[in-house]
Order: C-alpha cells, then sequence, then structure tokens
C-alpha cells in the first residue's frame, strides 16, 4: 500500500457492513476514488461527521494497488458547506452535480480542472439565490471537460455563420443549425438568439459573474430543455437518483 493526499469533495457515500461505509471523493489530484471508512456509521467515529455528502476536505488515503477500494487514513474539513446542507432545493441541485461527476469521470483518472469546476460551482450555490443558472452553466462547462461540448457559435452541418432570425439546435447533431440546413430534415428545437447568446456566455465568461445576469423564465426554460435533452441524449442519465428529487423540488419552487 502507499498513501496518497489530495483535497476531495464527498460526492457519494454507502453502506458496507454493521459499521463501515464506502466514500466516494472526487479528488483534485486522483480523479473519481472509492475508499472505506471504517467504523463511520458509528457516532464516536472520527469519520463519522466528516465524510458527510458535499464535505471538501484534506484527504489521506492508503492506495490498494490494482484495487478499486482504498482506506481512509483520515480527512480533515476544510468547508463543509452546512448551508447547502440546510436548504433543500440546493441540496437537490447539488446532489445532482454530484451524480453527474460520478456518472462522467472514471475511476483514478486526474481530472483538476472539473475538479476546480465542481469546487467553484459549490461555493457559489452556497451563497447565490439563483442556484440554476450557476447548474446549467456548470452543464455546459462539464460537458466541454469530456469532450462533448455542445457547437455554439456556428452551425454544426455547414460550420456557417447563425445570421439568420430562425436558429436551431439539434441534440443528436450535437449542436446549433443555421435555418437553412434545418430545411433539409436535420430533427431539431428551435432556439431563440436570446438564449443562444447566454449559453455562449454560460460557457465563456467567469462563473461569478453569471449570476448577475438578468435571464427571462422563457429562456431558462428553452436552455434547460436543450441541455438536459443533450445530456439525456449523450450521457445517458435515466440512472441519476438525484433527478427526481431535483425534479419535485423545482416544482414546489413556483
Amino acid at each position: 500500500m502507499s498513501l496518497k493526499r489530495s483535497n476531495a469533495i464527498v460526492i457519494g457515500h454507502y453502506s458496507l457492513g454493521e459499521a463501515d461505509k464506502i466514500i466516494v471523493f472526487f479528488t483534485r489530484d486522483y480523479g473519481k476514488v472509492r475508499a472505506v471508512a471504517r467504523g463511520a456509521k458509528r457516532l464516536k467515529n472520527r469519520l463519522s461527521g466528516r465524510t458527510e455528502i458535499f464535505t471538501y476536505g484534506d484527504l489521506i488515503y492508503s492506495e490498494r494497488v490494482g484495487k478499486d477500494l482504498h482506506t481512509i487514513n483520515s480527512f480533515d474539513i476544510i468547508e463543509s458547506f452546512q448551508t447547502i446542507k440546510e436548504d433543500l432545493l440546493k441540496m437537490a441541485y447539488c446532489s445532482y452535480i454530484a451524480d453527474l461527476i460520478q456518472h462522467v469521470t472514471p475511476e483514478s483518472e486526474p481530472d483538476p480542472d472539473t475538479f476546480d469546476l465542481m469546487l467553484s460551482a459549490m461555493y457559489l450555490i452556497e451563497s447565490t439565490t439563483d442556484v440554476e443558472i450557476i447548474v446549467r452553466a456548470f452543464e455546459i462547462r462539464l460537458l466541454e471537460r469530456i469532450g462533448l461540448n455542445p457547437r455554439l457559435d456556428s452551425c454544426i452541418i455547414c460550420s456557417g455563420e447563425i445570421n439568420d432570425n430562425n436558429p436551431k439546435f439539434s441534440i443528436q447533431s450535437g449542436g446549433v443549425i443555421c435555418g437553412k440546413c434545418a430545411k433539409l430534415g436535420h430533427h431539431a428545437f428551435n432556439i431563440s438568439h436570446e438564449s443562444l447568446e447566454i449559453m455562449r456566455k454560460m460557457a465563456n465568461i467567469p462563473l461569478e459573474v453569471i449570476q448577475s445576469l438578468n435571464i427571462l423564465e422563457s429562456n431558462r426554460q428553452e436552455i434547460k430543455k436543450i441541455l438536459m435533452g443533450f445530456l439525456s441524449f449523450h450521457v445517458d442519465m435515466k440512472n441519476l437518483r438525484s433527478l427526481g428529487f431535483l425534479e419535485s423540488m423545482e416544482k414546489d419552487k413556483f
């Protein structure tokens, strides 16, 4: 065994026997890591309160070479994100983010950029009242990190500029389509120029600036429809248990 150390976020946990838990960490230096927290189900155990979902901390674990399950030595909290845990809507959105990370990232492959993206999103979610816009930007940027970013700057069919009055978005083709190509029979959603420009900003401007954008509800719904459809088609999200929870919380919001 060798000791590994990295900043990490708890993105999942599962029971293991009567006293132990399997904790799923997203680490900055080693990617997604699964490790056993011995005795974590006992209230007085030192790891019991430290390995709650969304907790960000300094992880030391013993790596079992050639195995996919390691052993936690220590996990010291840097940020508990308690405000998120006390707000059901914020918790629902963060559960969705954590599920996405678990679903699309491979085991033990370093991805510091995606780690930094998730951590930045969580800090913003903790402090903002407009959680949804941060999560939509997170989706776009996560897609870029895993090589599935939708094309937003030009027609994905002909590479021409999107300068007509009737742009479309093709989930299957992977991006925006000009009106001319849409007439050729490519299945696509309508997308307004306003929503397209907002999506471009979500992909490019600093994450902390996005929450200050003034976005109409019609544009929010259009962007959500497109991104959820795109993710469902290219990532296959039917096994994401957090989606049902999030959908029920969003309904209660209105």
